[in-house]
């Protein structure tokens, strides 16, 4: 074996126009961040919080960011599985009716979202733009929004794994 100084061309790994990757003997991974980012819109984009209309209403009105990847693999063209670590970034809507339909905006942020990680892992928050008290009711009410969005999150590693 030659020594690292003299750099024998025969020791040294290059990258080949003709080399190639057989039937997917290694590792082949497939990038799901755009379908992803679509079945989440779908998912979630809409989803009200349950409270009574006379205390006012709120929503999921957009997917603002989705940050991370998910990826399907396959292993030596067989041992297929999909792998995601993803942060979710939805804003929401809402008014409150005692404080004068008072319009609050703000944002849910899903981190820890991944494929090693169980439900009671995710990271979960919620802000609500400005103070007052509009804002603090409607952001404890878009907090009860936390089981069906987890709930949602499943249905779409359960879409993501038929995709395999």
């Amino acid at each position: 074996m030659a020594k690292w100084e003299d750099k024998d061309p025969k020791w040294i790994v290059q990258d080949r126009q003709d080399g190639s990757n057989v039937n997917g003997w290694h590792w082949e991974e497939k990038n799901q961040l755009g379908w992803s980012k679509q079945k989440l819109e779908e998912l979630l984009v809409g989803l009200l919080v349950d409270m009574s209309a006379v205390q006012g209403n709120a929503k999921v009105t957009a997917l603002k960011d989705l940050k991370g990847e998910a990826l399907l693999t396959t292993r030596k063209g067989r041992k297929r599985f999909a792998m995601y670590d993803l942060t979710v970034t939805l804003t929401w809507q809402g008014s409150w009716v005692e404080d004068d339909k008072k319009q609050v905006t703000g944002e849910i942020i899903i981190g820890e979202f991944a494929s090693a990680n169980d439900p009671d892992e995710y990271e979960w928050s919620v802000t609500a733009e400005g103070t007052g008290t509009a804002q603090d009711k409607l952001k404890d009410h878009v907090n009860t929004l936390r089981e069906p969005v987890f709930d949602k999150l499943q249905r779409y590693v359960t879409a993501l794994n038929s995709l395999i």
